[in-house]
């Protein structure tokens, strides 16, 4: 009796196995993505307002996606990639500056957030977007800077320093 139900939990098991193996090792039928149809050619760039960023058209991914990134020929990029909220705004003359340190930087989902500024040896406070210093308001926060915005329409970025930079 002993050797049935020993014989039957190895059958069972041997074929629960196989199953699994079975479903593992098979290959699905994979159907190729179609193209979306763009406005523009299919290589051509869209005119953004934004600034002159290329389209990422399926051919482009697709190209991206089959060069090896670890090929020994390949070399870093001329440029390093930099997030459009890292870009620069405007560039201030020289005396246009709120003479502000960021110490830190907290973003809310929402838009809005807090800049934690020290000012010339002062101690360092908490200054939320919209809130008025002097001549100056916070307008937006980003991840390690703070964007100041004057009444005349100048625009200053204050980043945080980085440790050990001096500044």
């Amino acid at each position: 009796m002993r050797i049935r139900v020993a014989l039957a939990a190895f059958a069972a098991a041997t074929a629960l196995l196989a199953a699994v193996l079975w479903r593992a090792l098979r290959l699905d039928d994979v159907r190729a993505a179609a193209a979306p149809v763009s406005a523009p050619g299919a290589g051509e760039t869209e005119d953004r307002s934004s600034g002159d960023r290329e389209r990422y058209t399926a051919e482009r991914v697709l190209d991206a996606v089959a060069k090896d990134p670890f090929h020994p020929h390949r070399r870093r990029p001329a440029h390093r990639f930099r997030l459009p909220s890292d870009v620069a705004v405007a560039v201030p003359s020289p005396g246009a500056s709120p003479g502000v340190r960021v110490v830190g930087t907290a973003v809310v989902p929402g838009g809005g957030g807090f800049a934690m500024c020290a000012w010339a040896g002062g101690t360092p406070r908490i200054v939320r977007v919209g809130e008025r210093v002097g001549e100056w308001t916070l307008s937006r926060v980003t991840p390690g800077a703070a964007e100041f915005t004057a009444a005349t329409g100048t625009t200053v970025i204050v980043r945080i320093a980085k440790a050990g930079g001096g500044t």
